[in-house]
């Protein structure tokens, strides 16, 4: 009797990272992909039509209809609570990852590392365990240290993708189109962070942001992960 695979969805904006994924994916055995999306439009018809066990996804996937982020993390462990889930991305920022760790993700892998560490990812979280890119420890380790850190997790989920967008250099305008909100509820959101975070103004966020190492969010949020 064979041993049952495991149905693999994977999700990236990037055409060469996804071709490099489904490259590495035929080295390991006992995985069967069953689909690649682009955005959380595509990602989410998949799971809709498709048997899934377990999802590799980019972190920041502009463009789709459902978000991407937290917001899509979010929606994807609540309509999916049995798919495993492992997040692929460039950050590094310790109190993002701590805030990606919350929703119960099955893995976090650095983008950093290349796509070795894919194969003993999935192998891991498929034998119900969960994995944790060698790249990171360090910054989750650190993900307590300072007053800046202790401060970031009064944001809510919405908050803080609100920040993400507006620090990489998106106008409230433009997260409001790209999240389907209106730019007053966007406007009241980012507020709501700043008297969290205590910043009075715009400048004193972007103070901040770099006192509190999150200047890789905002790099991610401008190339696209």
């Amino acid at each position: 009797m064979h041993a049952r695979q495991t149905r693999l969805l994977i999700a990236d904006d990037h055409p060469v990272m996804l071709a490099g994924i489904k490259s590495i994916l035929q080295t390991v055995p006992g995985v069967v992909l069953v689909g690649a999306a682009q955005n959380s439009t595509g990602l989410f018809a998949l799971l809709e039509r498709e048997q899934v066990d377990m999802v590799l996804t980019d972190y920041a996937m502009p463009g789709g209809d459902f978000g991407d982020g937290m917001v899509m993390l979010e929606r994807l462990r609540a309509r999916f609570p049995d798919i495993k889930v492992i997040v692929f991305t460039v950050l590094s920022s310790p109190a993002l990852l701590s805030k990606i760790m919350q929703l119960q993700v099955h893995g976090i892998l650095s983008k950093s590392s290349g796509l070795d560490e894919i194969p003993s990812a999935l192998q891991r979280v498929a034998a119900g365990m969960t994995y944790f890119s060698r790249a990171l420890e360090n910054g989750v380790a650190a993900r307590n240290r300072g007053p800046c850190i202790d401060k970031i997790t009064l944001l809510s989920k919405r908050e803080l993708e609100v920040l993400r967008m507006f620090l990489g250099g998106m106008s409230v305008q433009a997260i409001a189109g790209h999240l389907r909100r209106s730019s007053k509820t966007v406007s009241n959101q980012k507020r709501m962070a700043m008297l969290k975070l205590a910043c009075a103004n715009d400048a004193e966020l972007f103070l901040w942001h770099s006192q509190a190492g999150l200047t890789d969010v905002a790099s991610a949020a401008n190339c696209g992960e």
